[in-house]
């Protein structure tokens, strides 16, 4: 979608051409009419030699132009969902396009000249021109920065800046002289007509144009995004200029003034209890100014600007920032203390996180001892009593998250509710002994109880918690900074006891990192390591494959060489740790679908106790045989509910969460209650029999009824004799109605809904399906008939005994009539039977709109749906489970590997009890019959189970069974864990190809290079279709071979590149051909050639295979058992040492092979006697009658023999050539035994030795030496521990990891100067930025000491 604004600059952008005159003349001399409003405009106001006046055409033309690179409001709406990479990308490009449509034709030139126009005179004028100079700079848009940047240096235009600087003098600041006229002008009811208007406007006049003071220092700010060096040196001085005019100290003057007013206003507001709706409008206008101010000297310094920063240091910004510590300090504890100020309380809270962040990046590139580390601590010594009370502040809240985790906490609400009243809330902090008194009154004052004195302490702890955390961690960095910079400066040893808790809190989430900076210095960043983060490091997958790394790169190449190796581990290892995430547990999810169970629960015995009221009120009178009746259905209906799917895994997830003494107090607790149970419900059937029969026979039920009948009651309740026994379908309805009158009297007066229950339990228990009208034997209701108590369709007995009555009063009214008149008699009967009929519709419909206006109870667990949205729902949710499931699986690879190998080993113990026997077939047990096998006699042998239980043969196809499904689940968790790490690696490979290397561009894949050609399948697909590598593959190589060829190469769709709003995308109708042509087949077949190349995939491919395999002959399961050497690190090493030298050894192994074969054939031609095998001289065993056996014979036995060929043939004493076979026989020995076999075990034996000796100088140099600066622990052992706190903390292998997360993550426009120094290094694949041979504590050795 595309808003009007840009449909109508895109319109303006296009040239119209002339029917006169050729194109191409057009597009060379005639600029379109956008360029044409905007040469005019700028003409204008260069022109102008007064201040500007103000002009329409141009307001309304900016403001489309703005609004034209702004976004949508839809996708304004939508920036809350968290979008892809991809997406970010696209967008990004989409913004560049629309800017570039404007800056090219001369718009960032005009937006300079329109405010250098305006002689710093604040109009209509002057605002939309920063608005637009906002919308083709969002984005840090370096093209723009540049033009705007040779412009003012080209044109020495001085007006530019003494604009700004005039602007920001006319910007205005809290007036509290003005706000207290309007409150005595209200308070003397001196209030106009428009005095609502007036109310709406007070933040107007107080505060006036708060709007366009932040798009002013907005506009400077975007000037300087993105840490352009040049143009924060230039806001500072313009060199070349014949006035100078400082930007950066003009900020810090305005800034000062608007402390003072927020200071001015927090004394107004002091004495009094809550801040009213007024104030706290005109704070949060002020507190956004300044955060926007605070956001835009940020912007001057990061990087750093050496320059800047010594500016702001020497200016009043000191004096600001202790104003604001004096705000916060103080405006925080009060604003703390009332929940409708806790929306101002967040913003107050921001902006002391923005003015950290400003501090921060002073001490960006800071030097150890160096002069804006004093000056901060200075700052801090002055304000030390509003740093104490902000500290307090944030340790009472951070402490918060420990104290309702705890076990303490736990027993005040058992049922995990979240609600707590404050008199437990107080106990539990007092037994906590974290909290003085002070800070427990305090935080008590904080709570908002209701008339129950109960509050949401999980409300309370989110409103408070993530804030402070959020700002106590910039609060925290900010104080190490400086402990690491001025480490001997005692005053600042004061602020860190007193922020000793703070610090302990944040240390593991605190980062740092050491890195060479672009002056050649060692620099310490710091950053923030989230939880997840520390989570998924201690996942097995990723220690495995930091072990395989470490075990790999250690001792291999150089210092750049091991660089790039480590940042790929860093790269692959990233993507592991979000693929863990992913697949963890969702613990939030759980908690919310625990909640929604419970609010279900909650409304369910809400209906129940309603249920059970209106039970209760209508059978106070009921009988005991219904009354039992219904309890027993109710207790079926319980048990019935306790076994469902919602209730076990609701029950699952508390046993989960239980703690061991919970268990071990549960299981005797289940048991116990079996225990009494069982007694129970013996006590309840005994009970309720005899109750029974005692309300039956002395109940008084049958004499009260006596006393109370009338003759119309027993008419009324007779069985009906015209349908007593017409149906031959009703015998035992006929015998039904003997039964006792009093029950059937007192079924009547159930309700409906009862009546259903009771339908309900009878046909459960008796098997009686009651009959509906319009059945084929469908019975009429009569009085007496059983069918019309328990039926639901037909009319109740009470209905039936009313209209009876009905009946005889007007039969009686009818003769009185008749004795009254004889001469009105056939007139009045005809009234009457009007009147009755017309009282029998109205009586009927009234019965009719009881029944709908009555609810109907559901069955539990029962609820109507539309079959459609039950299928949809069922899918859903069976997608849900499946990804669960899948997830689950990949979670416990590990242990489902260990789980297989242990039921390998208990089937081959099984295995062990297997003989060979010869008995008939039919005789054996076919549990136990494994395989028959046929002996030279002819004699049948089966693979019998030697055991006498019974249970060993069934127990072994059981374990094979689970065998197999194990091995299965082993390849579907390999499958989620480990495979889309393989695709990511080739996919990462692929790119890095193509972006820096140029393959399948500048050169071709050889032919011999199967891997390269595999890969060219899948270049062009659009599942690897990475719009920021494509982007930079284009630019990189667009020139020299076409923009267009190398599109085409990589499969780029045109239209998605075009954002061009007068193209819009058609958007094909779905269909099946739609779909099929939707997969993108050649990616799924070069993903599949990927895997089934993976060996891992592969081993398990063969693994279970061989399980399926064990199923046809039970022996397969023995190869599993190879399964303990690829669990266990020792026995890889072991089977790696013979794989190591594999090449050596296969070419050894063909060389023995060689050598036998020209013994063999010596053999063959001289010394076949030699070779007679047999006992018996009369049948001779000759071994060398022919070539093949004669070969075999020297493989098998002679190569095998320890003597060689001769200890297997006969002795050549006495035989003519005696001498030529001692020279054959020794000469085999020597070449095969003593040389070739030696040098087979030799390689083993090398490799083997080799592998141990890489593992222990592998370990000894992460134990000796530092991975990332190579310098050996003799330089750090001078100090305790030196070595172990250098790798831990300063050159930890994992914060190089988690810096790297966290810049990925992060947005570009929000990195500090250090963080875009490491991140355009590492899209140049530069590793310079690694401190090699060099640490932060090696560089400033004298001044740390």
């Amino acid at each position: 979608m595309y808003s009007f604004e840009e449909n109508l600059v895109q319109d303006l952008a296009k040239t119209q051409p002339k029917p006169d005159e050729e194109e191409e003349e057009i597009t060379d001399t005639q600029p379109d009419p956008l360029h044409q409003l905007i040469l005019h405009f700028s003409h204008n106001a260069l022109t102008e030699r007064s201040s500007l006046e103000e002009d329409q055409l141009y307001i309304a033309y900016a403001d489309m132009m703005a609004k034209s690179c702004a976004e949508n409001e839809e996708e304004e709406e939508e920036e809350d969902k968290e979008k892809t990479f991809e997406e970010k990308e696209m967008e990004k490009q989409k913004t560049l396009y629309q800017q570039a449509r404007l800056h090219d034709r001369g718009a960032a030139e005009m937006v300079l000249q329109m405010v250098s126009a305006s002689k710093g005179r604040l109009d209509p004028m002057v605002t939309f021109t920063l608005k637009l100079g906002i919308s083709i700079l969002n984005g840090g848009n370096i093209v723009v920065q540049q033009k705007m940047l040779d412009y003012l240096k080209e044109k020495r235009d001085v007006g530019f800046f003494k604009s700004l600087s005039g602007l920001m003098q006319s910007c205005s600041v809290l007036d509290l002289n003005a706000f207290e006229r309007q409150n005595k002008a209200e308070g003397l009811g001196m209030v106009t007509e428009e005095g609502s208007i007036n109310v709406r406007e007070r933040g107007s006049k107080v505060l006036q144009n708060d709007e366009f003071t932040k798009d002013l220092f907005r506009f400077l700010q975007l000037l300087c995004e993105g840490h352009n060096n040049d143009f924060q040196n230039f806001l500072r001085t313009q060199t070349g200029n014949t006035t100078t005019v400082n930007i950066i100290i003009s900020t810090v003057d305005y800034l000062l003034r608007l402390q003072e007013s927020i200071s001015d206003f927090y004394w107004y507001y002091s004495g009094k209890d809550v801040m009213d709706e007024a104030g706290q409008r005109n704070f949060s206008k002020a507190l956004a100014v300044a955060k926007q101010i605070f956001n835009s000297l940020t912007e001057y310094i990061q990087g750093p600007c050496i320059g800047n920063q010594q500016s702001l240091a020497h200016s009043r910004l000191w004096d600001a920032v202790v104003g604001f510590l004096h705000v916060f300090a103080n405006m925080q504890m009060k604003l703390s203390q009332d929940s409708s100020q806790i929306e101002l309380l967040k913003e107050l809270m921001d902006l002391q996180k923005d003015m950290i962040v400003m501090m921060l990046s002073l001490l960006e590139g800071n030097v150890v001892n160096g002069t804006i580390g004093k000056q901060m601590v200075d700052t801090l010594v002055e304000s030390s009593s509003n740093v104490e009370m902000i500290l307090k502040f944030f340790d009472m809240f951070l402490k918060l998250k420990d104290l309702t985790t705890s076990e303490n906490f736990k027993e005040h609400d058992p049922d995990r509710k979240g609600v707590i009243s404050k008199k437990e809330f107080q106990k539990s902090m007092e037994n906590q002994k974290q909290y003085s008194q002070s800070e427990i009154e305090f935080l008590l004052s904080c709570v908002e109880a209701d008339e129950n004195d109960m509050f949401n302490y999980e409300e309370f702890v989110t409103r408070f918690h993530e804030p402070a955390k959020d700002i106590g961690f910039n609060v925290a960095v900010l104080l190490t900074n400086l402990s690491e910079h001025m480490p001997h400066d005692s005053r600042l040893s004061a602020f860190l006891n007193l922020a000793e808790s703070v610090l302990n809190y944040f240390e593991p989430f605190l980062g740092r990192i050491e890195i060479m900076g672009g002056a050649k210095r060692i620099e310490r960043v710091y950053f923030e390591i989230s939880e997840s983060s520390r989570t998924q490091w201690e996942k097995p997958q990723v220690k495995e494959s930091k072990r395989q790394f470490i075990f790999d790169v250690v001792n291999e190449g150089g210092e750049s060489e091991k660089m790039e190796l480590f940042v790929n581990f860093c790269e692959d290892t990233i993507f592991e740790m979000q693929l863990a995430s992913l697949i963890s547990e969702p613990d939030a999810a759980e908690r919310q679908e625990e909640e929604d169970e419970e609010d279900e629960d909650d409304e369910d015995a809400q209906s129940d106790d309603v249920d059970d009221d209106e039970d209760d009120g209508v059978m106070e009178s009921s009988s005991a045989f219904t009354l039992a009746c219904v309890s027993m259905r109710k207790s079926l209906t319980n048990f019935r509910q306790l076994l469902t799917f919602r209730s076990l895994r609701r029950r699952y997830r508390r046993l989960r969460k239980m703690s061991l003494r919970d268990l071990i107090r549960g299981f005797f607790y289940f048991f116990w209650m079996i225990f009494i149970g069982f007694f129970r419900s013996l006590y309840s059937l005994v009970w309720g029999f005899f109750h029974i029969l005692w309300s039956t026979l002395f109940g008084g039920g049958l004499v009260e009824g006596a006393r109370n009948i009338k003759v119309t009651d027993i008419l009324g309740n007779m069985p009906d004799p015209t349908q007593f026994g017409i149906h031959g379908d009703v015998l035992e309805m006929e015998k039904l109605e003997y039964c006792d009158v009093s029950s059937v009297s007192e079924l009547g007066r159930l309700s409906a809904g009862d009546q259903e229950d009771v339908e309900d339990l009878m046909t459960e228990l008796m098997n009686i399906q009651p009959r509906r009208e319009g059945g084929k034997h469908g019975m009429e209701p009569g009085l007496g008939d059983v069918s019309e108590v328990i039926g639901v369709d037909t009319p109740s007995l009470a209905s039936a005994v009313h209209q009876k009555k009905a009946q005889e009063a007007a039969s009686r009214r009818a003769a009185e009539f008749e004795a009254k008149c004889e001469s009105e008699k056939v007139d009045v009967e005809d009234g009457e039977k009007k009147d009755q009929d017309k009282a029998k519709e109205e009586q009927i419909s009234d019965s009719l709109s009881d029944e709908e206006k009555k609810p109907q109870k559901k069955r539990r667990g029962q609820r109507k749906q539309p079959a459609e949205a039950f299928m949809a729902a069922f899918l859903a949710g069976l997608e849900i489970y499946q990804t669960k499931t899948l997830n689950y699986l990949a979670r416990n690879f590990y242990n489902l590997r260990f789980l297989a190998l242990f039921v390998a080993f208990a089937i081959n113990f099984i295995l062990l009890f297997y003989k060979v026997t010869g008995d008939d077939p039919d005789e054996v047990d076919p549990w136990a019959r494994r395989g028959d096998e046929e002996d030279d006699e002819g004699v049948v042998e089966c693979f019998v189970l030697q055991e006498s239980s019974g249970y060993m043969a069934p127990t072994l196809r059981f374990l094979a069974v689970m065998h197999t499904l194990i091995s299965f689940l082993c390849v579907l968790g390999y499958y989620y864990l480990k495979v889309p790490l393989v695709v990511f690696k080739r996919e990462k490979e692929i790119a890095r190809k193509l972006e820096f290397d140029g393959l399948y561009i500048t050169e071709q894949p050889s032919d011999d290079d199967i891997k390269g050609q595999w890969d060219r399948l899948v270049i062009n697909t659009p599942s690897v279709s990475h719009t920021q590598t494509h982007t930079h593959v284009i630019n990189k190589y667009g020139d020299l071979y076409g923009a267009e060829r190398i599109a085409e190469l990589l499969g780029l769709d045109k239209s998605a590149l075009d954002f061009n709003p007068t193209e819009e995308t058609v958007i094909k109708e779905a269909s099946l051909l739609s779909w099929l042509s939707s997969i993108d087949t050649k990616y799924h077949v070069w993903k599949l050639g990927v895997v089934f190349t993976d060996n891992s995939f592969l081993y398990l491919v063969w693994y279970t295979t061989m399980s399926i395999l064990g199923h046809y002959n039970n022996f397969f399961f023995a190869a599993h058992l190879l399964d303990i050497a690829m669990g266990f690190k020792t026995l890889r090493t072991i089977l790696s040492s013979v794989t190591h030298n594999g090449k050596q050894l296969v070419l050894t192994v063909g060389l023995l092979a060689v050598v036998v074969y020209l013994y063999t054939v010596v053999a063959f031609n001289f010394f076949r006697k030699f070779y007679n095998k047999s006992a018996d001289e009369d049948e001779p065993d000759m071994k060398c009658d022919d070539m093949m056996t004669c070969y075999l014979f020297h493989m098998y036995v002679g190569v095998r023999a320890s003597g060689g060929i001769a200890d297997e043939i006969e002795d050549p004493a006495g035989d003519p050539y005696e001498l030529y076979r001692i020279l054959f026989d020794i000469t085999f020995f020597f070449f095969v035994i003593v040389i070739l076999l030696a040098i087979i075990q030799g390689l083993i034996i090398d490799a083997f030795g080799e592998l141990r000796d890489q593992q222990e100088q592998v370990k000894e140099d992460m134990e000796t030496k530092c991975f990332i600066c190579g310098i050996g622990n003799d330089y750090f052992d001078t100090t305790p521990h030196g070595f172990e706190t250098h790798t831990l903390q300063e050159h930890n292998l994992a914060n190089y990891l988690f810096f790297l997360m966290y810049l990925i993550n992060k947005d570009e426009t929000e990195h500090t100067g250090q963080e875009s120094y490491v991140w355009k290094m590492y899209q140049e694949r530069c590793w310079d930025f690694f401190p090699a041979g060099d640490c932060f504590r090696k560089q400033y050795e004298d001044q740390l000491g």
